[in-house]
């Protein structure tokens, strides 16, 4: 499959709703915009009762602390996504190298024989 094509979405999840198929799709977009939405709805509350920092400053500790317990799925779904990138691209890596070490040694081999293969 090439680098652009898109992976094929499984069958599973192709019953799910539009929300929750676009989230499992998505989930460092899912968990970044849960994020966002945590900080901002106490922020903007806060703004009307506080100084700017002090409702800034509030609206961070909030959220930072809410969302250790509201997106712990989407935190583990990003997890699993980041990893499961990073395993398809050290496969692809050990196979360019190995297909580089094999081209390699078919020149030296070609070289110590004498013979010319292009």
């Amino acid at each position: 499959m090439s680098d652009t094509a898109p992976d094929p979405v499984p069958a599973d999840e192709s019953a799910l709703p539009a929300s929750s198929a676009w989230a499992s799709r998505h989930p460092v977009a899912a968990y970044s915009l849960g994020r966002l939405v945590l900080f901002a709805v106490p922020f903007a509350i806060l703004y009307f009762f506080f100084d700017f920092f002090a409702a800034l400053l509030v609206a961070f500790l909030l959220s930072a602390f809410a969302s250790i317990f509201l997106l712990r799925s989407q935190r583990e779904a990003m997890s699993g996504s980041i990893a499961s990138r990073a395993e398809r691209a050290n496969a692809k890596m050990a196979e360019r190298a190995a297909a580089e070490d094999s081209w390699d040694d078919s020149q030296r081999a070609a070289d110590a024989s004498g013979g010319d293969v292009d």
